[in-house]
């Protein structure tokens, strides 16, 4: 059984620093196309929990859904692409912008570290 992990999201905007991590992100070229860029990322079954900035993806009257919240697809792939983890999905190919404090980088580390069941890269 997979252990509970709860995550609060108190708001939509970003820090300075989340920000900052989001432009550096934006502006690196990377070698496929790129679905959206998440900040406060946090791993949980195989998935990444976070804000959406930037996604390709568009509601009924074709807005992006910048800070909202996504939950990506199994993670079939996480490889570095500069300074940041490119995570390949069946849904599409994500860049992690930021960790979430205290816990995302634990998630992840934890995820990596079971990359006998995963197609990892570093």
């Amino acid at each position: 059984m997979p252990e509970v992990i709860t995550v609060e999201f108190h708001s939509k905007e970003v820090s300075d620093f989340q920000l900052g991590r989001l432009v550096q992100a934006s502006l690196h070229k990377y070698t496929v196309p790129i679905t959206a860029f998440i900040s406060d990322a946090v791993f949980v079954d195989d998935t990444c929990l976070g804000g959406s900035f930037d996604h390709s993806e568009r509601d009924d009257a074709y807005h992006k859904a910048d800070g909202s919240i996504l939950r990506t697809g199994k993670i079939q792939l996480a490889r570095k692409e500069g300074r940041f983890w490119l995570l390949e999905t069946q849904d599409g190919n994500y860049v992690v912008a930021s960790f979430k404090r205290e816990l995302g980088r634990a998630s992840f580390l934890k995820l990596l570290k079971s990359a006998d069941r995963f197609q990892l890269t570093v």
